[in-house]
């Protein structure tokens, strides 16, 4: 009784471990780049009870996508409430995720091999879904998924798009025996799936044009009579082709607006042209994943302004276009590999053309990664023939496969200390300006602002070093002069004059807006004497684009907090709230002020603002609510 499920289980259970055992390590890393803003800095995200407007609030913090991930903001909300602001425990429950993802990876498989070769050696067909799955959950170039904490929203969403995808085939398997339940199965995996995954991140989209090229390359749209399902048809048209007209018509409006690249170093165009470039670095780093070139940032790439600058840009092109014409035409003789590269081609869709994401990151291979498994599981166990040549491939995987678990766990080991994987980013990646910074900030942070610091040079160095690389922005100048200032060193003027040339020069983004910031709230809490001159003169130089809401938030604290003009910050946050209604902090501390002004009547008001643009779900009730007891507290003194 106890032998059966046990046979059955060891499998699982074996990627569990293993997965837990590569990812160990690097459970003490640290928060890193997007983590900030996204958990560390999301106030409304740092919830310690159960106050219902309060896990409102925090279910709908993320301003990222459309549907601002509720589901994924819960589990960050959850850890909070339960864990504190503590790292660890958040980069446990994101192993525990992705160990999910590999057991659900693994039955997937079992049954896409299953319906691949119905009447074929069960054992040879098992042993293959074993492997590819475990080369899966151990490849390096999933770990960003793992512990880069908040990209918990992408391992989270594939949680949906795994199960979906393995309901929708054991669906399809029912329906070719001719077995009854099939149906629901399929509908609800695909569209069930989809939903669940987009509340986590809209990497899900895609699930349905997976499920689509599993019939392509594999089950032909077919049903037990080997004919035509129009059944199918009809559900890849309405979850399929028409979402993606409508993305579509949604989308490109937006993209070819004048403003859609203003904050980058690129065009449309030239996005198009290096993007040729990432996914052939991306299937490259899959199939020969290298500890040198892995990373978290890789901002020191080089954007391609041509078909032959660089000219690798025409030879990925070519490339490309050779992968998509390989996988047609192998859906007849080899269908797994076909759709192996099917699925790594398909899952570049969304980051790798118009959307003006940022060029490289390694977690959008967490699909993209296991089409390149199921294509080399092909290749080296279901392709040869031979004895001889059986035991080669066997021989193979297992290298392969040794390879990339030692690979995943010297990178886990990376991350088990902040420092230590500030300094391991920066010694792979010189060239990278996030690099250079994170690894200086850190050193700073050492230095526990103490002039007589060993650290002090140390950190002055590498963030000078930060400064001379192309498109580094204003971040190390920050750090620069927070060091000196915290430290009592002096506060070179070539750093002020620097710093606000750059802003005058680029455009402001979130970089930008974090480095004025910092700078701010030092100079706010006393912390830091910084000239008034050289501060309103950053102010100046970061409005010299246009009116920015956040820097218009930034400096209305500074002329509350350090001028002492209550007016002025009055105005200065009316203005950012008229270019961003919807944020809530904006007007937050413009009722703050006004009660502590005795403007009691006008304080209602931007409440009753407040509660409205939180509407229908409430998500600003919580505030409101706060707001309204600070405004009677203040009546009654």
């Amino acid at each position: 009784m106890i032998c059966a499920p046990m046979r059955r289980a060891w499998p699982a259970l074996l990627l569990v471990a293993l997965v837990a055992l590569a990812y160990w390590p690097g459970r003490g890393g640290g928060f890193v780049f997007d983590d900030y803003p996204n958990v560390v800095n999301n106030t409304a995200l740092h919830v310690t009870g159960w106050d219902r407007d309060a896990w409102t609030a925090a279910v709908f913090s993320s301003n990222a996508g459309l549907g601002h991930r509720p589901l994924a903001m819960a589990t960050f909300a959850l850890n909070h409430a339960l864990t504190g602001a503590d790292p660890v425990p958040m980069k446990l429950t994101n192993i525990a995720i992705h160990a999910l993802n590999a057991c659900l990876v693994l039955g997937l498989l079992g049954t896409l091999f299953a319906l691949a070769d119905p009447g074929g050696d069960r054992r040879r067909r098992e042993w293959t879904a074993r492997f590819a799955a475990a080369a899966w959950a151990l490849h390096p170039i999933n770990l960003m998924a793992v512990l880069f904490v908040v990209q918990r929203m992408e391992s989270l969403s594939h949680v949906f798009v795994f199960g979906g995808l393995w309901l929708y085939l054991l669906g399809r398997q029912r329906q070719l025996a001719g077995e009854p339940g099939g149906g629901w199965r399929i509908v609800s995996g695909v569209v069930a799936g989809t939903a669940l995954g987009l509340l986590c991140k809209e990497s899900a989209a895609l699930l349905p044009l997976y499920a689509a090229c599993a019939e392509a390359c594999l089950l032909g749209g077919r049903d037990a009579s080997g004919r035509r399902d129009r059944r199918l048809l009809l559900l890849f048209a309405l979850v399929l082709v028409l979402p993606a007209l409508a993305g579509m018509a949604w989308l490109l409006p937006n993209v070819l607006a004048p403003a859609a690249f203003a904050q980058r170093d690129f065009t449309l165009a030239t996005r198009l042209l290096t993007e040729a470039r990432v996914v052939m670095d991306y299937l490259q780093w899959s199939v020969f994943p290298s500890l040198r070139t892995l990373g978290l940032y890789h901002d020191d790439i080089v954007v391609s302004r041509g078909l032959w600058q660089p000219p690798a840009t025409a030879l990925a092109l070519v490339a490309l276009a050779l992968l998509a014409a390989m996988a047609v035409a192998l859906r007849r003789r080899r269908p797994m590999l076909s759709l192996g590269l099917a699925w790594f081609l398909g899952a570049q869709l969304l980051t790798a053309t118009v959307v003006p994401l940022e060029l490289v990151f390694e977690h959008r291979n967490y699909f993209a990664s296991l089409g390149v498994c199921l294509a080399v599981a092909d290749l080296l166990l279901l392709l040869p023939r031979g004895d001889s040549a059986r035991r080669i491939g066997v021989l193979l995987t297992v290298a392969w496969l040794l390879f990339l678990g030692t690979t995943t766990l010297l990178r886990a080991n990376e991350w088990s200390s902040p420092l230590r994987f500030a300094s391991s980013e920066a010694a792979k990646h010189p060239h990278s300006p996030r690099s250079a910074y994170e690894y200086g900030r850190l050193l700073v942070i050492a230095t526990r602002y103490r002039a007589d610091s060993p650290m002090v040079p140390l950190a002055i160095r590498e963030l000078e070093r930060d400064r001379a690389l192309p498109r580094s922005g204003i971040l190390p100048h920050a750090a620069l002069l927070l060091l000196a200032a915290r430290a009592g060193l002096p506060q070179r003027d070539d750093w002020w004059r620097d710093l606000t040339g750059r802003l005058r020069r680029d455009p402001v983004g979130v970089q930008e807006t974090s480095a004025i910031a910092s700078l701010e709230q030092c100079a706010r809490d006393r912390q830091c004497d910084f000239s008034i001159a050289a501060m309103l003169a950053m102010f100046d130089a970061a409005s010299s684009h246009g009116p920015n809401a956040e820097v218009l938030n930034i400096h209305a604290d500074y002329v509350l907090n350090v001028l002492r003009r209550p007016d002025a910050a009055l105005e200065l946050w009316a203005d950012a709230i008229a270019l961003r209604p919807r944020e809530a902090q904006y007007r937050s501390n413009r009722i703050r002020l006004l009660i502590a002004l005795g403007r009691d009547d006008q304080a209602r008001r931007e409440i009753a603002q407040l509660r409205s643009t939180g509407a229908p779900l409430g998500t600003n009730e919580r505030v409101a609510r706060g707001l309204e007891s600070r405004l009677q507290r203040s009546a009654r003194q």
